[in-house]
């Protein structure tokens, strides 16, 4: 593993648990709350409440309520099916001596399935949770664009995924990257490609695919090249013949909402009809939802997953590791 910025605890678990804790004490509240929240499958989870007049439980009203009531317990393993049902049971004990109104224990661990043990136990304030779905929230967040994140924070963020990655920690290697497609998807069936921010990151994948509408759709291109920066100027102007031609067929596009002297990333990927694109019997429909009952988006932004399970899956659920 390379040198990084975080904890030199000895005991790898004690390691990477104190490495997530230090990089989310440097997060804003509410970006704290998100990754949590989606550890948690929480879509709407609050550590702490701001409310304006409050008027309930006592006469009057203030102009303003600041509330919180929350305990979380964590248990991390470094190593897959090293969770232990005994260990799980005596931190449930812990929690119900507790009088906080939200409870849970977060089992985080590299499997990439529920641990035995905590299915066996399915006790309502037990959840599970990979370290490849943090590694995940962690590229959704970065990625979305209504999110204001400074430096410092994504320098942070980058960093624990570095970290969780040197210490094998996100599970099987995968070889697929579905992405958010409201409108990539009819730019890919009409140009073969996908167009995405400058530098975007991705891991080491074979294909690509499209989710959209809630559904990961049923063409799955191969990826054949790649660039991270490329200037939309017509005329040939990044040398690349490829490049140039799609550049000016993205702006003569009326289609397309791509300008003139803008950068992005440039993906070319086999087309709808070729035989390198991997055809699905029909469209993967999201069945995914949080813990409130919430309707939870397979991905806004990117989501790793193995081609053998797409081939397989009838839900989303079948996918998510």
């Amino acid at each position: 593993m390379t040198t990084n910025i975080f904890s030199t605890y000895s005991q790898g678990e004690n390691r990477v648990t104190a490495s997530v804790l230090a990089v989310l004490g440097a997060l804003s509240l509410h970006r704290i709350e998100r990754l949590i929240g989606a550890l948690l499958e929480q879509a709407e989870f609050e550590l702490v409440r701001f409310q304006n007049q409050p008027s309930r439980g006592a006469p009057g009203v203030p102009d303003a309520e600041i509330s919180s009531s929350c305990r979380i317990l964590v248990e991390t393993k470094t190593v897959p099916n090293a969770v232990r049902q005994d260990q799980l049971e005596r931190h449930l004990q812990r929690l119900d001596a507790s009088t906080e109104r939200f409870q849970a224990l977060l089992v985080l661990t590299p499997d990439d399935d529920v641990p035995a043990a905590v299915t066996d136990l399915a006790h309502e304030n037990l959840v599970w949770a990979s370290f490849a779905r943090l590694d995940q929230s962690i590229d959704e967040l970065l990625d979305d664009p209504h999110e204001v994140i400074s430096e410092r924070e994504a320098f942070l963020l980058r960093e624990l995924q570095a970290m969780l990655a040197g210490e094998n920690l996100l599970g099987n290697p995968v070889d697929v990257v579905i992405v958010a497609a409201h409108h990539a998807w009819p730019e890919y069936l009409r140009h073969s490609a996908y167009i995405c921010q400058a530098n975007r990151p991705f891991q080491q994948v074979q294909r690509l695919g499209f989710y959209s509408h809630g559904v990961v759709n049923p063409l799955i291109p191969r990826i054949l090249a790649s660039f991270d920066e490329v200037e939309l100027q017509r005329g040939g102007a990044t040398g690349d013949e490829r490049v140039d031609a799609l550049v000016d067929t993205l702006l003569a596009d009326p289609n397309s909402a791509r300008s003139p002297g803008e950068t992005y990333k440039i993906i070319f990927l086999s087309g709808p009809d070729d035989p390198e694109t991997l055809k699905l019997d029909k469209p993967i429909p999201n069945d995914l939802k949080a813990r409130t009952g919430k309707t939870w988006a397979f991905t806004m932004s990117q989501r790793y997953v193995m081609e053998e399970a797409l081939l397989g899956a009838k839900a989303t659920s079948e996918l998510v590791m």
